[in-house]
């Protein structure tokens, strides 16, 4: 009302003819005033109208909300992104599971109570009764059938593995132990280098039914690879160097907004003997980047490099009245670590988050494939 006097008074003041005519009117002024306040009104609902769609604009794509280091996208729309895209993609994943199996996956656990719950509250042998397994696979026992022009390499990540991976994650190592699921530990070290997170990743996990032998037959042999890798979009052997090593290249699906991944490796299963009869044999899968002129790297894809190990060691409960071993005296010890230089320019925030939730899923759903691949076949020792 007091806005409304003192333009009136304004209008009579700046113009005095409208008081000697019949054009002025209160209720005309007080009209015209409403008009503005309408117009700015609606002008400023319109302003913030295109701030909250500029704000949401990231969510529909666009090159410069892409990963790189001029993107506009902070940290906490980044993840959600991929979080959402990871989600998603689990879904797809699922349903497609669901509609090829005719019946529930039912994994075997390792029941917290039983006398597998900890590998020091049953008595173990560690060298199984003689068996003959169906099952084709090739013995690798010594590495001069593994000869070739990376031998050298091979044994040196070979070494490296059996040296450290095995050891004890306490001590100077400085592991952060991240996840505790039943028998699954996971462990992580953090470490960035020019701004990129390389942070190693260990694993540790006693798994019931299946032999050391068995999780890393799966795990190398490209046959069954798309049976359980689920972030691959596909791959393809560049050259097989022998019977237990070949050079994989393989694409990974992208994560928007992430760009996409490739990866170019050496892959080698090996069995290694132990050096006593107390011990239990060794079976590891050794996947590391290497470099070859039929796969360089381009623009479509960022490299990434990696280091990874699956290690296995298979430990017998002896059944009573000498009956046959059958798989509920198996247990599978294993020790998964991975190194991963994912390079481009993803948040160190977005990537820890994503190998948190990742990786632990990563080593369930394949343990619980090969319990469910092996359920009724022999056993490969």
């Amino acid at each position: 009302h007091t806005l409304l006097c003192m333009l009136c008074v304004f209008e009579m003041v700046r113009c005095p003819w409208l008081l000697n005519t019949q054009k002025w009117n209160p209720l005309w002024a007080q009209s015209c005033f409403c008009a503005e306040l309408e117009k700015r009104r609606r002008v400023e609902e319109a302003y913030r109208g295109a701030l909250a769609e500029l704000k949401k604009k990231p969510h529909y794509g666009g090159p410069d909300y892409e990963e790189g280091p001029n993107s506009l996208i902070n940290e906490e729309e980044f993840f959600d992104a991929v979080e959402a895209a990871l989600d998603k993609q689990d879904k797809i994943e699922e349903q497609a599971q669901a509609e090829m199996k005719s019946r529930t996956l039912q994994p075997i656990s390792v029941t917290p109570g039983e006398s597998y719950s900890t590998l020091s509250t049953h008595r173990y042998s560690t060298r199984p009764h003689s068996r003959t397994s169906s099952m084709t696979s090739t013995d690798l026992v010594s590495a001069s059938d593994d000869v070739h022009r990376f031998s050298a390499q091979v044994e040196e990540m070979l070494h490296s593995h059996m040296t450290y991976s095995l050891q004890d994650v306490g001590g100077e190592a400085n592991w952060q132990l991240v996840i505790e699921e039943g028998e699954m530990k996971v462990y992580r070290r953090e470490v960035e280098e020019n701004g990129v997170v390389l942070d190693p990743l260990k694993a540790t996990h006693a798994v019931k039914g299946v032999t050391g032998h068995e999780v890393c037959h799966y795990f190398w042999d490209t046959a069954f690879r798309h049976d359980w890798e689920t972030t691959v979009e596909n791959f393809n052997v560049v050259e097989r160097l022998s019977d237990n090593s070949i050079i994989i290249y393989q694409i990974h699906k992208r994560v928007w907004p992430a760009s996409q991944r490739d990866v170019l490796y050496l892959s080698v299963i090996r069995k290694i003997l132990a050096d006593n009869e107390n011990d239990a044999d060794t079976w590891i899968v050794c996947n590391f980047s290497i470099d070859h002129d039929s796969c360089p790297a381009t623009n479509r894809c960022i490299r990434a490099k990696i280091n990874v190990a699956m290690i296995c060691q298979t430990l017998v409960s002896p059944p009573e009245n000498d009956k046959e071993i059958s798989r509920d005296n198996l247990l599978c010890k294993i020790t998964y670590v991975a190194n991963v230089n994912p390079g481009g320019w993803a948040p160190a925030s977005v990537l820890r988050a994503v190998a948190r939730r990742e990786y632990p899923k990563f080593l369930k759903r394949f343990t619980c494939y090969v319990q469910e691949k092996t359920r009724e076949k022999p056993i490969l020792f």
